[in-house]
């Protein structure tokens, strides 16, 4: 596995030409390109990832960047939180702390990007993966793509602002059926469902992705940066986020939840008792 401190690669393009560039050397600016790099762990997010991914998209408001693209080495673009790491904080009493401290703090860093974001998704997408593209603004995913909430299934509420991200786009109803479900969406069914900007060729979302993003970073920025904000609301996520970390804190030593971390270790099904 990559050293941890190579856990976030970042790239320059130059926004006419579409190459690679030192941002300082760009003209008309940049797309930043910010890929997460734990392909061995399908980019599963671990504190390293949570904090190099805080610091990126706190610097991606730099006026010389036009855009960002958000994508993944690897047959994933992330699977959610590294289960190896929960298990060591549920063994050591620390419990979801990390939603409140590095995870929200993360999201909230991601929704106050000014430009446009744009997430290219290649492969599965879960959990707080999921929850992390859906703060992108625009996710071309490849045929290969697919979206599972992953929470119900462990005995867990969703996390960095999911209840209220799926919900605006797909209402109430079809938002809590996926989530009790635990529904894994194909790529061509989360386009159906006003999820996905664009579904691709396998192989080809990271070129998709960044066609668009240079095209957006050819555009209005300025105006961009305004109707985003107009459309975007950033407080109802955030809102949504604290109340599910209050919800995972509550969770997180339940017989439920103890079960699914049980079962996994077991390789086995899980019995839940439920409430």
């Amino acid at each position: 596995m990559a050293d941890e401190q190579d856990v976030v690669g970042v790239d320059n393009l130059d926004v006419e030409t579409g190459t690679p560039i030192n941002a300082a050397d760009a003209a008309s600016g940049v797309v930043r390109v910010i890929t997460l790099r734990r392909p061995e762990g399908y980019n599963a997010i671990n504190k390293a990832l949570r904090s190099r991914l805080h610091e990126e998209f706190d610097s991606a408001n730099d006026p010389s960047i036009r855009a960002v693209l958000l994508n993944a080495e690897g047959k994933s673009f992330c699977v959610g939180q590294d289960l190896k790491e929960h298990l060591q904080d549920l063994s050591t009493g620390q419990g979801m702390g990390k939603v409140v401290d590095e995870y929200n703090p993360m999201i909230e860093a991601l929704l106050a990007i000014k430009v446009p974001v744009v997430a290219a998704i290649s492969g599965p997408a879960a959990g707080a993966g999921w929850s992390l593209a859906l703060n992108c603004d625009f996710r071309i995913a490849s045929r290969t793509a697919s979206f599972t909430a992953s929470f119900a299934g462990v005995g867990l509420a969703s996390d960095c602002g999911l209840s209220h991200t799926l919900t605006s786009v797909v209402g109430p109803a079809r938002a809590l059926e996926v989530l009790y479900r635990d529904q894994q969406l194909t790529a061509e069914r989360a386009y159906d469902l006003g999820l996905v900007t664009e579904v691709t060729d396998n192989d080809r979302a990271e070129e998709a992705a960044t066609k668009f993003a240079l095209a957006l970073a050819q555009g209005p920025t300025k105006a961009f940066c305004e109707i985003k904000s107009l459309v975007k609301d950033e407080q109802a996520v955030m809102a949504a986020a604290t109340r599910e970390a209050d919800a995972q804190a509550r969770l997180a030593f339940t017989e439920d939840h103890q079960e699914a971390v049980r079962s996994f270790v077991e390789k086995r099904k899980p019995q839940f008792r439920g409430c």
